[in-house]
């Protein structure tokens, strides 16, 4: 009895120790698998949020690349862009955005002149009451003494009056007196802002005379370039007679002369010469009525259509070719952009390409007179009698304007002018100016009664931009 019950308590005691053993490994077991899903729940947060990085890092790429191919996308249709903003610019300039991208004038900048709460302007007067007896022919066709003209005009300083568009003169000998612009029309203008620092009457539409020359240049660029200054042309007696008929200016070619472009242009602008310009017309489109339909075009381009319009490539007096002081500006600021252009109106000298009085080595030619014991030799007798133009070097010609004013003191330099002279339109001249503090400037005058008396115009305008 004793036994059993001690075999019983043993059992119960070795069941005992299974029960907490058991329990031992019970919780040990729960402790593992906490673990174990603690740790699935770290690993899976870690890849959750890598995920989640990575989609966000995909993300940014993907805009990144969109931000680069919209970029990409702007650089490809830049042109459009460019012609959104001339489109813009024309309703802006009016007419001026149809300068076509093929024209040198494309991408050069079109000036648009305009009026400021600044701008000067000067009263209007009647010219007649600035002639003097020695007044000069002016213009193109001035006469020699008036070249040699002296006096207190040469040394004068000049300030203009804001109020009364005046000028007042200190001349030697002279304490001081006040006379106004003799020029009827003028206009003075800032290249770098655009404003009209100062204008007479300059939206008036009246006859340009010869500065037309400046458009007959810029339009004859559309042809020409550098390689073909050296093309020739050869004059026709239908020039050499619209120049006696008309009595212009010319260079002075003759019939069946072969003359270069180079020589057309520059002496179109130096000596204002009517042959070089017809010459010029009927190199680039074979006749002067083509020609002027594209002078015509230009002008449109330019924007100025409503107030300029031209009949002819020299300038001659016609009711029908017309603009005005600001349509002139205008024009030559475009012109003086181009290299090529800017060069013909700011020379001062040019010697001609053809030359004359000499053979094709450069030898003067012999006529029956060069024979000093008044005898032909037998050698002279085979060579033809010559006794036309005598110019081994070239024809020298030269911008009248820009000599005289040169020597003028001024706080700048006049680079590029053109003038002109018909009777209905007097005396007129446009002219481009560097100030010496980089300043640019284009002045242009119509219907003064003197040639010199223009010049001074200009010289006093340009000195009142410092005085």
């Amino acid at each position: 009895m004793d036994y059993n019950k001690f075999k019983n308590n043993q059992n119960n005691g070795t069941n005992n120790e299974i029960e907490k053993s058991n329990t031992g490994m019970i919780v040990l077991l729960r402790i593992v698998i906490v673990i174990i899903i603690l740790l699935f729940i770290a690993i899976s947060g870690i890849i959750f949020m890598n995920l989640m990085n990575k989609g966000k890092k995909d993300a940014e790429i993907a805009s990144e690349n969109a931000t680069t191919e919209e970029i990409v996308t702007t650089e490809e249709d830049i042109a459009t862009i460019k012609d959104a903003v001339e489109e813009l610019n024309a309703k802006a300039n009016g007419d001026a955005a149809k300068i076509p991208k093929s024209s040198w004038m494309s991408g050069k900048v079109l000036h648009d002149f305009h009026f400021t709460d600044k701008t000067i302007s000067y009263q209007k007067v009647d010219p007649d009451i600035f002639k003097q007896p020695q007044a000069d022919d002016g213009g193109d066709n001035s006469k020699p003494e008036d070249a040699e003209a002296k006096g207190a005009w040469d040394q004068v300083s000049l300030t203009l009056d804001s109020v009364e568009g005046s000028i007042n003169l200190s001349t030697p000998g002279d304490a001081s007196k006040t006379t106004q612009l003799t020029s009827t029309y003028m206009i003075l203008v800032d290249l770098d802002t655009d404003e009209i620092i100062a204008e007479r009457d300059c939206e008036k539409v009246v006859s340009p005379a010869s500065m037309t020359k400046v458009l007959t240049v810029l339009t004859a660029r559309e042809f020409i370039n550098q390689e073909s200054l050296d093309d020739t042309f050869t004059i026709t007696r239908e020039i050499t007679d619209y120049v006696d008929e008309n009595e212009a200016s010319a260079v002075g070619f003759l019939p069946g002369d072969e003359v270069t472009v180079s020589d057309l242009l520059y002496g179109t602008i130096l000596p204002s010469g009517a042959d070089a310009a017809l010459g010029l017309a009927m190199y680039c489109c074979g006749t002067e009525e083509a020609f002027v339909e594209k002078m015509n075009q230009k002008v449109d381009e330019l924007g100025l259509s409503e107030t300029a319009h031209f009949t002819n490539v020299v300038g001659m007096y016609n009711e029908d070719l017309h603009c005005t002081m600001k349509d002139m500006a205008t024009i030559l600021s475009m012109a003086i952009q181009d290299d090529l252009l800017r060069d013909v109106l700011s020379k001062r000298i040019y010697h001609t390409d053809i030359k004359y009085g000499v053979d094709e080595d450069g030898n003067p030619l012999i006529s029956e007179d060069d024979d000093e014991d008044g005898e032909e030799s037998e050698e002279s007798e085979e060579e033809e009698e010559y006794d036309g133009y005598f110019f081994p070097d070239g024809i020298e010609i030269s911008n009248w304007f820009l000599r005289r004013i040169e020597d003028k003191e001024m706080d700048g330099n006049v680079i590029a002018a053109k003038t002109g002279y018909v009777t209905e339109a007097g005396c007129c001249a446009c002219s481009y100016y560097e100030a010496n503090n980089g300043k640019r400037y284009i002045c242009v005058t119509g219907n003064s009664f003197s040639s010199w008396r223009t010049i001074y115009d200009h010289v006093s305008v340009y000195r009142s931009l410092t005085d």
